[in-house]
């Protein structure tokens, strides 16, 4: 993160389509397992964190019983990155997406990710800011700490190669 700038959060909840709900339940285990998915997300170095959830009940209260069903499942996404919400969403909607059709499709009155100033105009009206939260490692995205991941496997591996090695052999 370059001096002066600031992580921000927000957390975007919406309701969505019930048939939506059974859609990300099926497909989200596999999007998370599948590079081709997951790759240009994580390419995208001011993301510090992402994360989608559904809600479709609440916890059952002093007085009640079970958990009460909701009228409509929501969709839950937690998100901390750098720069503004503005070019956070800018960003996804130029460089991926159909991953956002994917995810927001099934949620009321979605205007599609294209032209981004729909798009992003219907993520501020849904969006509350975050006064705070928890992020182990503020300098750092997902992209530097995939890399950092990354090295420490290379040099585990060097180092497993080369620990047999005399200093004249290395």
């Amino acid at each position: 993160m370059e001096r002066g700038q600031r992580a921000q959060a927000v957390t975007i909840i919406s309701p969505i389509h019930r048939w939506w709900a059974l859609w990300l339940r099926m497909t989200w285990p596999l999007a998370d397992r599948l590079a081709a998915v997951k790759r240009p997300l994580l390419r995208l170095s001011f993301i510090h964190f992402a994360h989608w959830s559904l809600i479709e009940r609440m916890p059952p209260g002093r007085h009640a019983a079970r958990a009460q069903r909701l009228p409509h499942p929501y969709l839950l996404f937690q998100t901390n990155f750098d720069d503004d919400l503005n070019a956070y969403i800018d960003a996804f909607a130029l460089v991926v997406p159909w991953r956002m059709r994917a995810m927001w499709q099934g949620v009321f009155r979605f205007p599609g990710p294209r032209p981004a100033d729909r798009f992003l105009s219907f993520i501020n009206e849904r969006a509350t800011p975050t006064q705070y939260y928890y992020c182990a490692y503020p300098e750092a995205s997902s992209t530097m700490i995939t890399a950092a991941l990354s090295l420490d496997a290379h040099h585990r591996r060097f180092e497993a190669e080369t620990a047999a090695l005399s200093d004249a052999a290395f």
